[in-house]
């Protein structure tokens, strides 16, 4: 991590974090190469977005393990961001946000779909407690 840091001045590089889904046709302006599309199967739908600086899982059906998480790299050696801040803490997130949340709580998503994104919502943190969801 310290090298990762020291290379670039302070700055983790991370890879594309691409994220399938089954219910959405791909728009294919990710800039992907087309047989890559679908590259976790059929069944579980084209890639249509792609994530920035996540910690978090994805919650897809069928999903692989680390689906939604953002790796840092750094040569040849690669880790997910979750494990560097979990590490790192204030070190790379600041110490308000550490503090507040113990962990990096947001993340940015391109979204590349065909047709319109059916209704859907984002539940605040009471509405997500409810349903045990963060």
């Amino acid at each position: 991590m310290d090298a990762a840091l020291e290379a670039t001045g302070g700055l983790l590089r991370l890879a594309p974090a691409w994220v399938p889904r089954s219910f959405l046709q791909p728009g294919l302006r990710l800039k992907l190469h087309p047989d890559d599309t679908y590259a976790y199967g059929l069944n579980r739908g084209g890639i249509d977005e792609r994530w920035f600086g996540s910690t978090t899982e994805a919650a897809n059906e069928g999903r692989v393990p680390d689906e939604g998480l953002s790796y840092v790299v750094h040569g040849h050696n690669r880790f997910t961001l979750r494990d560097a801040v979990a590490e790192c803490g204030s070190d790379i997130i600041g110490s308000r946000i550490w503090k507040k949340y113990g962990k990096w709580p947001v993340y940015s998503k391109f979204f590349d779909n065909m047709g319109p994104i059916p209704h859907h919502m984002h539940q605040n943190a009471k509405q997500a407690k409810l349903v045990k969801q963060e």
